[in-house]
């Protein structure tokens, strides 16, 4: 049985695989027509990785202008030579010669497909593997060509290096299965003369009388299921189709399978997507592509490809193939997750992505979600991302006794540190935390008159926010309100000075954001429907109410201290990792809560601001405009400061 299966005349050379497999049975023409017509549209570059990892694709490459677009020779283009190769490689067992001609300088300037079942590689001797390429010519002459013009393309085979391997060796049973069932079935048509009943007459008929009863009925395919009389007793047969003239649907079902099986092509991809669904026809479409086409584009590269002084190779381009773009766009997905999650800068997203690195301090960094806080990459960058201060600005305070600082430093066009002159207002500049009074207690002020007892309490001490006036009764210079002011400046300007500064820029940054938040609902008009604050569209708007404000909606609190607590851990992590904080590692969770806690009692004042001002039947205008004021700057130094060490 083994020796008969060896049998050469079992065996399928390339002349038989297309006479007797591409050029009569559907499924195997099909295979070979997709996997070969998808392998010849695609483009063909030749790529450059540079020392940087960078890809580069020469675009005067001569062979590539002549495969994707040039004429190889008189006879065809670059495209239909490609298409005939891979037809050969999926059917010849010993693969596909390409004799390369190439001009003075050594660039190939025609290319032509030897015959696969005339050409053959000849081994060397003593030690030389290969000796030359022989074929024989259409005279029957041989002719025998130098290995350095012939590219061998070839799936290769796992014992013999001298041969290939094609899907029609392990088809070949199906394919004349296949083949042979359509043959009987047709031939049985053709030549079947089994007529649809028999009668019998009983009695004699004479031979005339029967010859022309018998040629009332004729023979094929147009003939079928008439009845023929014969001699005899009257008596009727059935001579019906049996069961096992049925079985030939199985046996055509099952060929198919194993023929589009061995070539790896889904029927889907033939054409025929009939009873699946449209995941299962993608699915099958990513498997085509993924499992087949990519091991058989690569086996062509391979052929293509020889040694460069650059290290350049080839590869056929797969851009426009959709399917093998999913991978990319979910890579890509992923890692636009990561960029909000802050587990990626900007720079390592965009080389995800294809694009080139902007390479710049606040593309390098990270950027943690909620906040959007950069954290450095580098130790030079923090200056630039304005979370360190400059190399040469002064970092503390002078010292008693020295020579106090030009004008200006602290902000506010006085010296730091001194009070300015009675009688004198300091102009108020952004970001300095004493220059002008506490936006939040201007706003209290608006709507309590008299203060509320918290805020009384507030007054009385000593290090309460500072303010750009002495307060009534007090005289500016006084020594008792010149120190704890003094002390306060200086606790600041340390903390600024420190890693806090980049608390205090975080929290003042998610300050405003969240004080624009409260701004932007207070002015849509989903926020103040229902109130006397809805401006009617119609003259009679069912909107216009008289319900209060929705503080709480426009004020969250639970809110203000989640993202407060969400914007400072990072920056405590960031400086117990660069033990220089003052902050343990276990202690980050605590202070970034007791952080997220200060907010919320901010938020809790400007809900009531809000609540307050509507029951007093402030405008809305002046509510926004009171509202818009607000600076939490020295609130975020506050915190910064008072937290414990």
């Amino acid at each position: 049985m083994l020796t008969r299966l060896r049998d050469p005349r079992r065996s399928w050379p390339v002349e038989r695989a297309v006479v007797e497999g591409l050029e009569r049975v559907v499924w195997v023409f099909k295979s070979v027509d997709a996997i070969a017509g998808h392998a010849s549209r695609l483009p063909i570059e030749r790529v450059l990785i540079k020392p940087d990892g960078e890809r580069e694709v020469i675009t005067d490459d001569p062979l590539a202008r002549l495969l994707n677009k040039g004429r190889v020779n008189r006879l065809e283009k670059g495209p239909q030579l490609r298409k005939r190769l891979s037809g050969q490689v999926l059917l010849s067992p010993n693969g596909a010669f390409v004799e390369v001609s190439t001009n003075r300088r050594g660039q190939p300037i025609g290319l032509d497909l030897l015959p696969p079942g005339r050409t053959r590689p000849v081994p060397g001797r003593a030690g030389d593997l290969l000796s030359h390429f022989e074929t024989i010519g259409p005279d029957g002459q041989r002719h025998t060509i130098d290995p350095e013009r012939v590219l061998w393309f070839r799936d290769p085979h796992p014992t013999d290096a001298f041969r290939a391997i094609s899907p029609m060796e392990a088809a070949g049973l199906s394919v004349d299965l296949d083949f042979l069932a359509r043959l009987y079935n047709a031939t049985f048509l053709r030549n079947d003369g089994r007529p649809g009943g028999v009668i019998g007459i009983d009695g004699e008929v004479d031979d005339d009388e029967m010859d022309r009863i018998q040629g009332i009925f004729g023979k094929g395919a147009h003939e079928a299921g008439k009845l023929t009389v014969l001699q005899g007793d009257l008596s009727f047969i059935d001579l019906a189709a049996r069961p096992r003239d049925m079985a030939y649907a199985d046996l055509a079902r099952i060929s198919k399978e194993e023929i589009l099986a061995a070539f790896g092509v889904p029927e889907s991809i033939l054409g025929n997507a009939s009873g699946r669904t449209f995941d299962n026809a993608a699915q099958e479409e990513f498997g085509f592509w993924t499992h087949t086409m990519l091991p058989h584009l690569s086996l062509l590269v391979t052929g293509w490809d020889t040694d460069h002084d650059d290290e350049s190779f080839y590869e056929i381009n797969t851009d426009t193939v959709e399917v093998l773009q999913r991978a990319k766009a979910a890579r890509r997905a992923e890692a636009r997750e990561e960029f909000s999650a802050g587990l990626i800068s900007p720079d390592e997203y965009r080389a995800i992505a294809g694009y080139d690195p902007v390479d710049l301090p606040h593309s390098r960094a990270l950027y943690i979600a909620q906040g959007k806080t950069p954290i450095p990459g580098r130790e030079e960058d923090a200056e630039a991302l304005g979370l360190a201060p400059p190399q040469d600005a002064p970092a503390e305070l002078p010292a008693e006794g020295d020579e106090p600082p030009a004008a200006g430093l602290d902000g506010g066009g006085g010296v730091l540190g001194e009070e300015p002159p009675a009688g004198e207002d300091v102009p108020a500049v952004e970001g300095d935390a004493g220059a002008e009074e506490n936006a939040l207690s201007r706003l209290r002020e608006l709507f309590d008159e008299n203060g509320s007892e918290e805020q009384e309490s507030a007054d009385d001490e000593p290090a309460s926010t500072g303010t750009s006036a002495a307060t009534e009764g007090e005289q500016p210079g006084a020594e008792e309100d010149d120190e704890p002011r003094q002390r306060r400046r200086q606790t600041k300007s340390s903390t600024a000075a420190g890693p806090g500064s980049v608390l205090v820029e975080v929290l003042d940054q998610l300050g405003g954001r969240l004080v624009g938040r409260t701004v932007a609902r207070l002015e849509s008009p989903k926020y103040r429907k229902y109130t006397r604050h809805f401006i009617a569209e119609y003259k009679v708007d069912t909107r216009v109410g008289d319900n209060p404000l929705d503080a709480a909606r426009i004020v969250p609190e639970e809110a203000w201290r989640a993202e407060a607590e969400q914007a400072a851990l990072p920056v405590f992590a960031a400086a117990a990792a660069a033990a220089r904080g003052g902050v343990q590692a276990h202690d980050s969770a605590m202070a970034a809560a007791a952080v997220g806690e200060e907010f919320g009692r901010v938020a809790a004042v400007v809900r009531g601001a809000v609540e307050e001002l509507d029951q007093a039947g402030t405008p809305i205008e002046e509510i926004v405009q009171a509202v818009h004021a607000i600076d939490l700057r020295d609130w975020a130094a506050d915190i910064a400061a008072n937290l414990p060490a």
